[in-house]
């Protein structure tokens, strides 16, 4: 019996770093597996996502957030069919997949998130460790339900480089991460360019490189360097005819948009804001440097409804920079891995920010080599116990598929 799983999903982060590991899984166990990915709806998407999910897996169905939307509505939708199999949570509102799973007739499956009035919707509640493990308890989730897999990042990185990365802590580029949301990319590319340009000039023989989402296109890249925003500031840009290359105040870094983590394993130092990147560096041993800037809190993404304050005449923007204020004051640590430790690995800079401040942060760090090992030694220490994530849920969903498939077939036969 083929096994039927859909997936939902939402923003570029989730779509790579947690869903591509799953169903590369999914497939490697049963090539057969009749695979569905829902994309619910997410401030954080560029809209291609899709597209890219399509390519990645050919033999699955794909429904965008438009299509998702017809279902919503009660029309009919391909791939949205009612029939026996299951669901895996992995983005979005919680909402989305509980009522997919409910109208569909598939048993639902949760990873890292949950929530009290759905602690008995979920088969099975995929931690990420034993400390997620106790949270996903804490809001009443089952004890035998809940099952420690692992950051599914981990098996994102590895699996899509195409060769080895240098050890931890060694590297041979600044290589820096402006977003993959166009609001992010116009503010925060001319911005951190103008601090890679900084770093190389006070260090001959550097190489710089960029990380630009896939989902992000020419135009926007080549509209976010013509003009660098005032509450940024940065440097003007020219990106090549290739794509591959900025070329800037007569200085060039490299521009990787493969989505396969080539630039990024050979990077002696990242510059990144918070997010799934802060994950993949610390995967492969690469020593960061975290910056949370609050140049312009008008435009900042935020989750849920406070991320269109901004769109309220008169009283929208002083009440989003309001909130923006509250949630960042909120958290002791904003990247990944130092959250993941419960301790300062790597530095995190916070505030209004200026680019020849993190640049100098950036050179300080570049100048002891040892501290630069240590906390790529350590970085990568935190995430070994993760791969293989990918495998051990794929192999659970697929069971929770079968199971209640063959329920279904015993119930009608």
């Amino acid at each position: 019996m083929t096994p039927r799983l859909l997936v939902t999903v939402n923003g570029p982060g989730e779509l790579m770093g947690w869903a591509r590991p799953f169903v590369r899984a999914v497939y490697r166990l049963d090539p057969s597996a009749r695979i569905t990915l829902v994309f619910v709806p997410c401030p954080y998407a560029s809209g291609r996502e899709p597209d890219a999910a399509q390519r990645l897996f050919p033999n699955a169905a794909v429904v965008s957030p438009k299509r998702y939307a017809r279902f919503l509505m009660g029309r009919a939708t391909e791939g949205m069919e009612r029939g026996a199999g299951a669901l895996q949570y992995l983005g979005g509102d919680l909402y989305h997949a509980n009522t997919i799973a409910k109208r569909l007739g598939l048993v639902p499956m949760t990873y890292k998130f949950s929530k009290r009035h759905f602690a008995h919707s979920f088969a099975r509640f995929f931690a990420v460790d034993e400390l997620n493990a106790a949270q996903l308890r804490a809001t009443n989730a089952p004890a035998d339900r809940v099952r420690v897999v692992g950051n599914l990042v981990a098996d994102a990185v590895l699996e899509s480089l195409r060769e080895p990365a240098p050890p931890p802590g060694q590297g041979q580029t600044l290589c820096i991460f402006p977003g993959s949301r166009p609001p992010e990319l116009k503010a925060l590319l001319p911005f951190l360019l103008d601090t890679a340009l900084r770093v190389m000039r006070a260090r001959p023989g550097l190489r710089g490189s960029v990380v630009i989402s896939p989902f992000s296109t020419d135009e926007e890249i080549r509209a976010s360097l013509v003009k660098p925003d005032p509450a940024f500031g940065g440097v003007r840009g020219e990106l090549s005819a290739d794509g591959r290359t900025i070329a800037a105040e007569g200085m060039q870094v490299d521009v990787d948009r493969s989505g396969s983590y080539e630039a990024l394993a050979q990077a002696a130092l990242v510059i990144a804001t918070p997010g799934t990147k802060c994950i993949e560096a610390a995967v492969l041993g690469k020593p960061l440097l975290v910056i949370a800037p609050l140049n312009s809190l008008d435009e900042i993404v935020l989750p849920g409804m406070a991320g269109y304050l901004h769109r309220v005449p008169l009283v929208g923007r002083p009440l989003k920079r309001w909130v923006a204020r509250k949630i960042e004051r909120r958290f002791k640590y904003m990247a990944q891995p130092n959250i993941d430790a419960g301790k300062p690995l790597v530095p995190e800079l916070r505030g209004v920010l200026r680019a020849e401040d993190i640049a100098a942060h950036a050179q300080a760090m570049l100048a002891n080599p040892q501290a630069l090992h240590a906390q790529g030694v350590e970085l990568a220490k935190l995430y070994a116990r993760d791969v293989g994530a990918a495998t051990k849920m794929a192999r659970e969903a697929l069971d929770v598929a079968s199971d209640a498939m063959g329920a279904a077939a015993g119930a009608a036969s």
